[in-house]
């Protein structure tokens, strides 16, 4: 299949981007990219599709998300970090059945992927109902989007701490997290899901737990992530433990590197980036999220200029709450303007390069997708550019970020597969997906006490 006629921008190291480009895609890879020019010498048998008026470019990669927290959407608005977990996430985790992973899943992958992400990292808690996690992955696997899904594991008995401490329920050894991450990756490791073991955080593993899962990834060739200096209290504290920072533990521990990915990462010292660009550790920046609870702004500008592998992330819908990838291109850049006091940094070329190449790099993926170039995967998306929020035409890559349309993303191909078809999923009924989600989340609200809690927190009078 070859896509003509379009606005090609490709990604790739010299940035080119063809005004009337096409895209090859053979096999599930890119075979070519180029001027439309070029399409003289190529077979004239090989199906095409015109693309006109069209922007043709990657997929987008999302470093971060929670897919299975699709259903916790806006139960804990107005929350600060450490009351969103003390005050009712733990009781929905532990309500969170089978069908619940799936449910909240379905919402989370399939507003990804018709929004325009075609690779997406996700981290799922998965204790004490370990078959959450079989409910999360059925539903990523139907949807069919790339996805490196994590399974979360903490142990850390210390209960000093109210923001820091786990429920014992929650709580499991190195060789039990193993286990389960095994049969995970027995079940339903592909060539789209890679399932990886993930540590928590420094203050809520113990260093044993964070060593065996670092292990565990090298093991299995696989990634390691981790979430760290997620906010001003955990930084403190991790100051108080162990007298440096979450990164800094990490690096005395051993566990940076390049098939490490760290998220949020807000309070990081110089020495910290320091050490996260020297061990070419990932880094999923998020700023709805870190706004969301008022964790900070990191230091993306920094990062940046240290070389840096940071890419983006949406976050789960309990702290975010949309999957809007583009509004979290549209913030990161604004938020750092304002964090530097300088309209100058970034835009939207910048906004776009993290949300694809970028996030590649923070994957260490970049040699397979992030970018349209020969032999990659022909993970590819179309924007209809001729809606009300990206017009007018001659100025549309700004308006890709700054006015951002999610809905302007008509089609989406990974692996050169169509996915999304002028904006529906040709296998997937969206009502479905919402009866289902309504369903599931009715029963965790009621079991949990959340029904009551969400209709008292109001200030309107509902009659």
């Amino acid at each position: 299949m070859i896509l003509t006629d379009a606005m090609v921008l490709t990604m790739d190291d010299q940035r080119r981007a063809f005004r009337n480009g096409y895209v090859w895609m053979k096999d599930g890879r890119i075979q070519a990219v180029g001027p439309a020019s070029e399409l003289a010498s190529i077979a004239a048998e090989i199906s095409r599709r015109s693309c006109q008026g069209r922007i043709v470019m990657p997929g987008l990669v999302n470093c971060h998300t929670h897919l299975g927290n699709g259903l916790m959407r806006g139960i804990y608005d107005e929350m600060p970090l450490e009351v969103w977990f003390a005050k009712g996430m733990w009781s929905v985790l532990n309500a969170m059945s089978a069908g619940a992973g799936e449910a909240g899943a379905y919402l989370s992958a399939l507003e990804l992927l018709s929004t325009g992400v075609t690779t997406t990292a996700s981290g799922e808690i998965c204790t004490p109902h370990r078959e959450s996690m079989d409910g999360v992955i059925t539903a990523v696997r139907e949807v069919g989007i790339r996805s490196i899904i994590s399974r979360i594991v903490m142990d850390n008995p210390d209960e000093s701490s109210a923001s820091q401490s786990i429920p014992a329920l929650f709580r499991e050894t190195p060789a039990q997290a193993a286990d389960e991450i095994h049969r995970l990756q027995k079940a339903y490791n592909s060539d789209r899901i890679s399932i990886v073991p993930e540590a928590l955080g420094v203050l809520r593993c113990t260093p044993e737990m964070v060593q065996a899962m670092h292990r565990l990834a090298i093991d299995t060739n696989s990634h390691f992530t981790m979430h760290v200096a997620s906010s001003q209290d955990e930084r403190d504290e991790s100051r108080q433990r162990f007298g440096h920072g979450s990164v800094a533990e990490l690096e005395h521990l051993g566990v940076l590197g390049p098939r490490t990915l760290i998220a949020h990462a807000v309070w990081l010292d110089d020495y910290e980036i320091d050490c996260v660009a020297a061990r070419q550790t990932g880094i999923s920046h998020n700023p709805v999220a870190n706004a969301y609870y008022a964790a900070g702004v990191a230091r993306l500008a920094d990062m940046m200029a240290k070389g840096v592998r940071v890419g983006l992330g949406v976050d789960g819908a309990s702290t975010n709450n949309s999957q809007n990838v583009w509004e979290t291109m549209k913030m990161a850049m604004l938020f750092q303007k304002q964090k530097l006091e300088s309209a100058n940094f970034g835009g939207a070329e910048t906004a776009l390069e993290l949300m694809t190449r970028g996030g590649a790099a923070a994957l260490h993926m970049e040699d397979e997708i992030g970018s349209l170039e020969a032999g990659k995967r022909a993970d590819v998306i179309v924007i209809d550019p001729r809606s009300l929020p990206l017009a007018p035409i001659q100025t549309a890559l700004s308006n890709l970020i700054y006015s951002n349309d999610p809905n302007a993303v008509r089609d989406v191909y990974v692996d050169g597969e169509l996915l999304v078809s002028n904006g529906v999923h040709r296998s997937i009924e969206t009502g479905r997906v919402l009866d289902n989600a309504e369903r599931e989340l009715g029963g965790i609200l009621k079991v949990t006490g959340l029904d009551e809690y969400i209709e008292t927190r109001s200030k309107w009078s509902w009659q």
